[in-house]
């Protein structure tokens, strides 16, 4: 995560591009996840995200995050 947060220009860049996949995946599923929750999930996934070759594979992978937060959460 920390990959990101050393330019504020890339971390925008990086929260921009994903920003629309991730609010709509929350809603979809039902996780209610608020501004800086979709902030935290996108930069924790943005590593893998970036090597995603498809819609589904970066589908799964905001899905993989999602429920490691959870577990982070309980």
């Amino acid at each position: 995560m920390h990959l990101f947060t050393d330019d504020p220009a890339a971390r925008l860049r990086l929260l921009e591009s994903w920003l629309p996949l991730a609010q709509w995946e929350s809603d979809a599923q039902g996780w209610g996840y608020d501004g800086p929750g979709l902030e935290q999930l996108i930069l924790l996934a943005a590593p893998a995200l970036r090597q995603a070759h498809s819609l589904i594979a970066a589908r799964a992978l905001l899905w993989h995050y999602h429920q490691h937060l959870q577990r982070e959460a309980a």
